[in-house]
């Protein structure tokens, strides 16, 4: 029987196998880690020693974004129930341009970060990357940032990622996602911040100017200290967070502190979100006398129906919530 290939010149007009038209989904270089015992039919257990292959996969995360090539497109498949340890600052740093890390488990096989140490973290410190369906798993107290996106690190997405804690009263990322100085046109999709009731501050912030920015369709819960979402009194523009839920505290200790506080100057929408926390109305709980607010649901106790308000305001300032239906 032949040999397999991984036909490293293509095919310049396509391929079809059984009829089924096959696409590539990245022009470049494709790399496998993989830390388990369960290895590929015919492979090998990982090392960094190993060429990358599915059959011969890398070890870690960190050695395989250093075989990649800035703006190649290269991708880094991570296998299910792999498991790296993050032990101090950089342990995985994404320094190569247009890179993207997609985990394949889902669920309790969810590839995952377990950091170890408080000064422990993952940097994105180049443009164009894309972290997808990654487990960021706090293993101690006060881990100051989970995800820092470096300054000028632009365009990065972080999608389908959680960022959960060992222990729930005491272990958290005291920052979830922390974006420096023009961090611009950058997405959060789909991702849950679950810090439980240990001592975090802000699920996502944004610590200095930036322009361009989406948060939608995700959960952020913790007993936060400055907000679910926040910016560090420096503006930041056309910031757009969108459907999410936002909860401060939980059912049994919702907070006091909004959901999102934004500095008054910058600009964008917010809209679409459901908020929980003990501030008396909309306006309070979503603080940014520089954004426009609109359709946000909010409440501020667990057992009662949430508020459906319109913003009105003059320009993009809110003065006030106004409800026009009970869920």
């Amino acid at each position: 029987m032949a040999g397999k290939t991984n036909y490293p010149g293509g095919f310049s007009g396509g391929v079809t196998i059984r009829g089924v038209p096959i696409d590539v989904p990245n022009p470049g270089e494709v790399f496998f880690v993989n830390s388990t015992t369960v290895i590929a039919k015919g492979g090998v257990g990982s090392s960094d020693g190993n060429p990358g292959t599915y059959q011969k996969p890398f070890a870690t995360v960190d050695f395989a974004i250093g075989k990649c090539t800035a703006d190649r497109g290269d991708v880094i498949y991570v296998m299910p129930g792999h498991v790296e340890e993050i032990t101090g600052a950089g342990t995985v740093d994404c320094d190569v341009a247009g890179v993207s890390i997609i985990g394949l488990g889902r669920g309790s096989k969810q590839c995952r970060f377990d950091f170890t140490a408080t000064a422990s973290t993952v940097l994105i410190d180049a443009d164009n990357v894309s972290i997808v369906n990654m487990n960021f798993h706090a293993n101690v107290p006060a881990v100051v940032i989970g995800l820092s996106v470096i300054t000028l690190a632009t365009d990065s997405l972080v999608q389908d990622c959680t960022f959960t804690v060992e222990t729930t009263t005491t272990d958290e990322f005291v920052i979830g996602i922390n974006y420096a100085a023009g961090c611009n046109n950058f997405i959060v999709d789909n991702c849950i911040i679950d810090q439980g009731l240990g001592g975090a501050a802000t699920g996502i912030k944004l610590v200095s100017v930036t322009a361009g920015g989406n948060i939608r369709n995700c959960r952020i819960v913790g007993d936060y200290t400055f907000a679910c979402i926040g910016s560090s009194g420096t503006t930041s523009t056309e910031i757009y967070i969108e459907d999410n839920v936002l909860t401060n505290g939980g059912s049994a200790n919702v907070g006091i502190i909004p959901v999102i506080s934004m500095a008054a100057s910058g600009s964008g929408l917010v809209r679409g979100n459901t908020c929980l926390c003990n501030v008396a109305t909309g306006a309070a709980q979503m603080v940014s006398t520089g954004m426009f607010f609109s359709d946000n649901w909010h409440g501020e106790d667990a057992g009662s129906a949430a508020t459906c308000g319109m913003s009105r305001g003059i320009g993009n300032n809110i003065v006030s919530i106004v409800p026009f239906a009970d869920g």
